[in-house]
């Protein structure tokens, strides 16, 4: 019984311990997230820079990703201030996946 009373308390010190890791993390200064997201823009641009070179393809749907990179890389180009401010202003995190989702969703929110 006493084995039984160490071992369900030591659990639960255990998972408080836990619980409060999250807490006691730092916070990433504001400086540190406009780095990342203007990194994050440039690999995009980077990557839709490279499916230009589609444009020259013979399949149509090939052209067709070629001029939407091509519109991506304007966009981007222009609005990468903007952009960093938002994702800053609504603490979009430093995962690549929500950045490359807020990226995509500001996109096809004011260009298409």
């Amino acid at each position: 019984m006493k084995a039984k009373v160490c071992c369900i308390v030591s659990l639960v010190l255990v998972m408080a311990v836990i619980g409060a890791a999250p807490a006691a993390a730092q916070s990433v200064s504001k400086d540190q997230l406009v780095k990342y997201y203007k990194s994050c823009i440039t690999k995009k641009i980077t990557n839709c820079s490279a499916k230009t070179t589609l444009k020259t393809s013979r399949s149509v749907n090939l052209r067709r990703r070629a001029d939407l990179a091509t519109r991506q890389v304007t966009f981007f180009t222009t609005n990468k201030n903007m952009l960093i401010h938002e994702m800053v202003d609504q603490e979009i995190g430093q995962k690549n996946y929500k950045v490359d989702y807020y990226l995509n969703k500001r996109f096809n929110e004011i260009v298409k």
